[in-house]
């Protein structure tokens, strides 16, 4: 016969028992979603993706070193093949020279147009880029040397960043963010760090996975992800942020 003192005391060991069996359940599903090949799909929320309110389209920026081909219909004596010079500008026939750095190829074709309709009747010019800067992705925020590397030698955010000298120990992986120019013109702002409450390695396996674009443009901020989301209006758009291209708003969208 049980007294009623040891049935409560049995109650509570049996409650116990029930939470050590519960604990151990809820670490084996955890251990189990974090195990590679294991058949429990991990459930995560979707990432928070920032877009800017305008929309934009990009355009190339002449600079020197750039080899271009100045077309002018029906005056083929006056088209060329020319490579912009050092000081930014280019020579052509009936001009003595014409600025061509931090042009768009429509910009110099209308300037160059321009400069010959004293010599020549509505004369029309098209602007060709033939041989141009390589592509470029851009690191910038808590990193040793931020700036442009190479597209070709940074195929994975986890390379531009080691091109970047490494994040500085302020530096934040997991909440490193990719803003590029969406294919409908809008820049947005995609968290890519991972999860550290995953495992250790999560972030880098996240920048790891994650493949660049060109002009792409990763920031490693030093921590927060509000001051994340901030980039594109305190930094970005304000800078025009691509070095070799330069966003226009697009006045046609609302």
């Amino acid at each position: 016969m049980v007294k009623e003192g040891q049935e409560c005391v049995h109650g509570a060991g049996v409650r116990r028992q029930a939470e050590r069996a519960a604990l151990a359940l809820l670490a084996l599903v955890a251990t189990s979603c974090s195990l590679p090949g294991s058949n429990v799909e991990q459930l995560t929320a979707p990432p928070e993706v920032m877009r800017s309110s305008v929309r934009f389209q990009k355009e190339y920026i002449l600079a020197p070193g750039d080899q271009i081909e100045v077309a002018v219909w029906r005056v083929p004596e006056v088209s060329r093949t020319v490579m912009i010079r050092p000081d930014g500008y280019i020579s052509l026939p009936l001009l003595q020279e014409a600025k061509a750095e931090g042009l768009t190829p429509k910009e110099l074709a209308a300037s160059v147009a321009k400069a010959l309709s004293t010599r020549l009747l509505n004369p029309e010019v098209t602007v060709i880029p033939i041989q141009v800067r390589q592509p470029t992705v851009y690191v910038l925020g808590d990193v040793r040397t931020p700036g442009g590397f190479p597209a070709r030698n940074a195929v994975t955010a986890a390379q531009a960043i080691a091109l970047a000298g490494g994040t500085l120990r302020s530096g934040s992986e997991s909440m490193s963010t990719l803003i590029r120019l969406s294919p409908d013109g809008y820049l947005e702002a995609i968290p890519i760090g991972g999860d550290f409450t995953l495992s250790q390695p999560g972030p880098y396996m996240s920048l790891a996975a994650t493949v660049l674009k060109a002009d792409d443009i990763l920031f490693v901020p030093e921590s927060g992800r509000s001051q994340v989301m901030r980039v594109l209006a305190d930094v970005l758009v304000p800078f025009q942020i691509y070095l070799n291209y330069k966003l226009i708003q697009d006045i046609t969208t609302n």
